[in-house]
């Protein structure tokens, strides 16, 4: 190993060392609530896959992508550190976003319930799978020694007037073009909370079901799209219109 790669390489250690750390993905509860941390948890949906017709496929997407979390500056009205909100870094050794790990705690035949650690302050739903919410979204203020209940999360696309997903038949075209195929529609991503109820995932046991509390949202959060991909109202751009056109005046 020549000496430029030595210190290429200790150069490189020391950076990832001094990178901030993302918040604790759990794959179980916890034997105990630390009390200078805050907790979310959610349950998602699963999507339905529109190519379950095909033999031997499955019912439902996996899940790959899901909620990111941003830190939030309602007065500056950007995430922390960033953009408007450069003013108001975070402390070192915490991260403006954390994104989406697929680590849930407990899976349901069309669902997946997750518990998510992080520091207490005032967050933001900043994106979902390729989607930011840069347009509008909804904040939340997480205490410390506290859990906020999501409740369950339903993802879908916002087509635009005049845009669909492709059919089995369109996947088919593609495969035969090749590289002369059509680009497919992509649409943005919206989102929608509902409060538990009775049919979904019961939080565990113990201090999870003891301590948590339905969310309270603040709307009209907008922020930059850091995330570097579609961007959206969180209700759906497409989906409010389509509603304020069916709307008798």
């Amino acid at each position: 190993m020549t000496r430029l790669t030595i210190l290429a390489a200790a150069a490189l250690a020391a950076a990832v060392a001094a990178s901030p750390a993302a918040a604790a993905t759990l794959k179980k509860v916890p034997p105990a609530l630390n009390p200078a941390k805050a907790y979310v948890v959610v349950e998602y949906k699963l999507l339905a896959n529109p190519y379950s017709k095909f033999p031997g496929s499955r019912k439902t997407m996996p899940l790959t992508g899901g909620l990111a979390f941003g830190r939030y500056d309602p007065a500056l009205r950007d995430i922390r550190g960033r953009g408007k909100a450069v003013a108001n870094p975070l402390p070192a050794g915490q991260l403006p976003t954390e994104g989406f790990r697929n680590k849930p705690i407990v899976k349901g035949d069309d669902t997946r319930l997750f518990l998510i650690e992080v520091d207490p302050g005032t967050w933001v739903v900043q994106g979902f799978g390729n989607t930011s919410f840069s347009l509008g979204s909804y904040t939340l203020e997480l205490a410390p020694g506290t859990v906020t209940d999501l409740g369950v999360v339903s993802a879908e696309p916002d087509w635009a007037e005049g845009q669909r997903p492709p059919k089995v038949g369109d996947v088919f075209k593609m495969a035969l073009a090749g590289p002369f195929a059509k680009s497919p529609d992509v649409a943005p991503m919206r989102v929608t909370f509902r409060p538990r109820e009775a049919g979904d995932i019961t939080l565990p046991a113990g201090w999870v079901a003891n301590n948590a509390r339905p969310v309270s949202f603040g709307n009209g959060a907008t922020f930059g799209n850091y995330l570097g991909g579609l961007v959206n109202r969180i209700e759906g751009v497409n989906a409010s219109r389509k509603a304020e056109a069916m709307t008798p005046n």
